[in-house]
């Protein structure tokens, strides 16, 4: 019974780890219909005093998730490496085999990176979210960058 569960739990990581590898795109806009339901959309851009945090080499990064019981659902990161503020993005939760979003509702957070880790924070990094979780297909999202990250130690 104990192989049964380790089989099945290396089966479940290995297919997060693939859905996040296929699920990394470029967070501009690409040839889709304007009207597509699963699909968010709006800009990113930054708070004039932190202007002065972005560098040459950093990286914009898009995280959609769905938050449960304060655990992520649903990851999905889109990754920038050449950028210019303000940005359109258009980004989507994964597909279920029915075709349609696996959660009605998501969170949007924008971050630049710095030392090609996105799961760890470096020093100037900046970051901005939506306020609170947003419906699948909505469009003219606004994200404003007006923090520096701070690490969740």
């Amino acid at each position: 019974m104990a192989t049964l569960s380790a089989v099945f739990k290396f089966r479940v990581l290995c297919l997060f780890f693939l859905s996040a590898v296929i699920g990394i795109d470029t967070a501009t806009a690409q040839n889709k219909s304007e009207t597509d339901p699963l699909v968010f959309e709006g800009e990113v851009d930054i708070a004039p005093e932190l202007m002065g945090e972005i560098s040459k080499g950093d990286r914009l990064i898009l995280k959609l998730f769905h938050p449960a019981d304060g655990i992520e659902m649903d990851t999905k990161y889109s990754i920038v490496s050449d950028f210019t503020l303000p940005l359109k993005f258009r980004i989507s939760p994964s597909i279920v085999m029915d075709g349609g979003a696996r959660h009605e509702r998501y969170m949007i957070e924008a971050f630049t990176d710095k030392d090609q880790d996105v799961l760890r924070v470096a020093p100037g990094e900046v970051y901005g979210a939506t306020p609170d979780t947003v419906q699948v297909g909505t469009q003219r999202i606004r994200i404003v960058l007006r923090h520096i990250r701070e690490s969740k130690h």
